[in-house]
This record gives structure tokens, sequence and C-alpha cells, in this order.
């Protein structure tokens, strides 16, 4: 009975995460957030110990690389919905920041331990395109943060009333620059795992359009509120409606939307990645 709730809970932690967590986050206090988040990672690897991911055996190694998957998005969940980070709060935007890294560079992993397996070298050269591509987001998202951090635990950030220094409003702009241009990259590397998976026989081959297709559509639509949205906006009137679709796009965790999901199918078609 256990097993078979942490097996059905895979199917539901985004859903989870954003409805539940996001309600301790904010509705309480990081503490009982942090709580929601044990117990919601908790569960992930209940349902997982279900599905075979931790035995060992001929297809331990073909199910390292969605194990991670499935890792990396529960902690990119479990975190996400404590944000957005706020220079008001440094023990929230540490904790995010923190979560989300180590979530990305476990689905990082997940992706590098995917590719060596797969049957064909089309795979494999479509998987290393999408491993680069979510590779070069995830190095953009260590300056992104890295700067943000330096930014918000500033001096600077306090004063108010005065004219702030250049080098703080260059180091603004350059972490205005650097938030748009990593997203489209974690997308790409959706879109091309979501083929691979396809391909692997993973997901479904309608499944998987519709993962690729929501992945181009993040490509197209996550540079959008930081390139049109005016710097002047007060009211959502103010927004441009383009904008306003994007917004779904823009957290972070939703770039492991789809490699959180291939993941748990991988883990439950393992066998086929060898024919």
């Amino acid at each position: 009975m256990i097993r078979r709730l942490g097996s059905a809970y895979l199917w539901f932690s985004p859903l989870a995460a954003v409805v539940v967590l996001f309600g301790l986050y904010h509705g309480v206090n990081l503490w009982a957030g942090i709580a929601g988040g044990i117990l919601h990672l908790s569960l992930v690897l209940l349902g997982m110990h279900a599905n075979g991911a931790f035995q060992r055996g001929e297809k331990s190694g073909v199910m390292l690389g969605p194990a991670l998957l499935v890792i990396g998005g529960a902690v990119v969940w479990a975190t996400g919905p404590s944000g957005p980070p706020t220079a008001t709060n440094l023990t929230l935007t540490a904790y995010n920041n923190s979560g989300l890294t180590i979530g990305f560079l476990i689905t990082l992993l997940g992706f590098a331990a995917i590719v060596p397996v797969l049957p064909s070298t089309r795979d494999r050269a479509l998987g290393s395109v999408g491993l680069v591509c979510y590779a070069l987001m995830f190095i953009i998202w260590l300056l992104e943060s890295t700067l943000g951090w330096v930014l918000y635990s500033s001096a600077v950030t306090a004063v108010t009333g005065s004219p702030r220094p250049e080098w703080f409003q260059a180091l603004g702009n350059l972490g205005r620059s650097l938030a748009w241009k990593g997203p489209p990259g974690g997308y790409l590397a959706g879109a091309a795992f979501a083929e691979v998976a396809i391909h692997a026989g993973w997901v479904r081959r309608r499944a998987g359009r519709l993962m690729s297709i929501y992945c181009a559509v993040g490509v197209l639509a996550s540079p959008l509120p930081w390139i049109f949205l005016p710097s002047t906006a007060t009211s959502r009137l103010e927004v441009p409606k383009a904008v306003m679709l994007a917004f779904p796009y823009l957290p972070p965790a939703m770039m492991c939307l789809v490699p959180y999901y291939i993941g748990v199918l991988g883990l439950r078609n393992p066998a086929k990645v060898n024919g």
C-alpha cells in the first residue's frame, strides 16, 4: 500500500509542490516548507524504490540516468516554491538558490548518465547536444545566482533615495541579461531528450511530441518577460499580453518538468533502452 502511494506520488509531485509547498513556504514559514519538502522527497524516493530504481542487476546502469532525473527534479520542486529570491531575506535566498543549484546539477548528471547507454549513434549525438545545452544553462545559472547573491548581500542594496554606484548598476544589468539567456538552453535540452526518450521507447510518440512542443514554446517564451517587460511597469495592466502568457515558463523549476517525467517513464521502461 505504501509503495503504491509512493509510485502514484511520482506522477503528481510537481503539482503537490506548487500547491502544498508554496502554501507552506509563503503561508506559514520557511521551516514548515522545509518539513513539507522533506516529506515530498521521502515520497519520491519511496516511489522510486517501488519502481525498482535502487535494485542491483543488469538494468542498474540503465536506470541510473532516469533515477537522477527524478531526484534532480524532486529537489528542484522541493525548494523552488520557496522563491523568488529576495534581498530582504538572505536566508531564504540562500536556501532557494542552493536547492535549485543542487537539483539542476543532479539533473545534469542524469543527462550525462543517459547518453552513453543510448542504443544508436543518432540518439547519442542528439543526447550530447541536449547535454551541452543543459550544461550551458547550468553555467549561466551559477553565474546569475552568484551575481544575485553578491548584489543582495551588498550594503548598497539597502540604500534608498540616492543614486547607486555605477558598478552596482552594471552588475544589475549583467544579472538581468544572464536571467533570460540561460532558460532557453534548459528547454532545448528537454526537447532533445524528449526525442531521445521516444526513440528509446520510454515515452510514447504522442506524449513525447507534447513534451517537445512544451519545451519549444519554453525556448521562445522564457526570455520574453526579461526582454519586453517595461522597467516602469507598476501594475498588470501595463504588462503586454504576450509577456503575461510567457510567465508560466519564467520560474527556473519549470525547466525540470520534462526531464523529471522522462525520468519517471524511464524507470518504468528501462529494458527498452537497449532494444
